[in-house]
């Protein structure tokens, strides 16, 4: 049977890497080994490399930080994992001790410390681990990424999105990435209280993913470039601050385009271009942010409904359903955990 450990039989060098030490489970058999794993990080198939003892001894703890989520894994004996092809997300994974290998179609690289791997997201992959092995793996939300990248380019992605294989710990990606989880493992360690909060947990999320999305080597990389050292259009960059500037006051498109002397139509295609999003849909996304701020900066006494009309809102309902599907809580439980 799957059983939660306690913290003072943990080794002090396994406990620095937990991303959850409220979540760690040990399991003693194959089958207890792969489902666990498997609702910790990716569903998987699992076999032993060769016959074994009785106890497998694996060890996994895992944080769920909404569109990515942190698995620690270890196993006591030599093991196989096949995964299949990971359609869903990006796995990234990091070894913080021991040896063993990475194969995504047919790419093939050793999972060592000295480097960061980053699984297809369209090939078949099979990952071995040795027993001396500790793996901190990031799941990642593929739609997430997309999304990202396609708001970055200002298009829709033509491509698959495929990540470089491996990146070296020492590159600037490689130090920021393992700085990070060390950062959250920490954090997680010593200040529990702080990831109990899921905005937090979905802020860590959001560095991971532009972490990714900007540093880590993928076929996307040159276009982002490309994309964010040109200067935006005039009429684009003078509507962004208008609706940044007047966020309480705009009533609608034709207002914004009135005032920086455009055509609807022109905004409407500078801003799909731009931002790969129509000019309403980035002041959905604008109000929504505002509201969570000042939800977050909220005196004693303001109402939700208060703070909904400081930034512009009159549409109650439909907005608290947008906040819900931006920050993910209603605008009425930020308010509350802030008081």
């Amino acid at each position: 049977m799957l059983a939660k450990i306690d913290r003072t039989k943990v080794a002090e060098a396994v406990v620095r890497h937990l991303p959850d030490l409220r979540n760690v489970s040990t399991a003693d058999t194959l089958e207890e080994a792969r489902e666990v794993v498997s609702n910790n990080i990716y569903p998987h198939r699992l076999r032993l490399v060769e016959p074994v003892p009785k106890s497998l001894l694996c060890l996994t703890s895992a944080l769920d930080l909404g569109e990515c989520g942190l698995g620690y894994v270890q196993y006591g004996h030599d093991v196989l994992i096949q995964s299949g092809v990971i359609t869903e997300f990006l796995l990234v994974k990091t070894t913080l001790s021991g040896n063993g290998q990475v194969t995504c179609g047919e790419e093939t690289v050793a999972s060592k410390p000295s480097s960061v791997i980053m699984t297809s997201m369209t090939a078949r992959t099979d990952i071995m681990m040795t027993s001396q092995c500790r793996h901190l793996t990031a799941r990642v939300s593929r739609e997430a990424l997309e999304e990202r990248i396609a708001e970055k380019i200002g298009r829709r992605l033509t491509a698959p999105l495929r990540f470089d294989l491996e990146a070296a710990a020492d590159s600037d990606f490689g130090h920021g990435w393992l700085q990070l989880l060390s950062h959250i493992c920490l954090l997680s360690a010593t200040a529990p209280g702080v990831l109990a909060a899921p905005e937090v947990r979905r802020q860590y999320a959001r560095t991971m993913i532009e972490m990714l999305v900007h540093s880590a080597p993928h076929n996307y990389s040159t276009a982002i470039e490309e994309a964010t050292s040109q200067p935006l259009p005039w009429h684009v960059r003078r509507a962004r601050d208008y609706v940044n500037g007047h966020i309480a006051d705009i009533r609608s498109v034709a207002d914004i385009a009135a005032s920086i002397g455009v055509t609807t139509r022109t905004l409407q295609s500078g801003f799909r271009k731009v931002f790969n999003m129509t000019p309403a849909e980035y002041i959905r996304r604008a109000r929504v942010e505002a509201l969570h701020q000042a939800l977050l900066g909220a005196a004693a006494g303001q109402s939700v409904t208060d703070l909904m009309q400081a930034v512009g809102i009159v549409n109650f309902g439909r907005y608290a359903h947008y906040y819900r599907q931006q920050i993910g809580v209603v605008p009425s439980v930020t308010l509350k955990r802030n008081m």
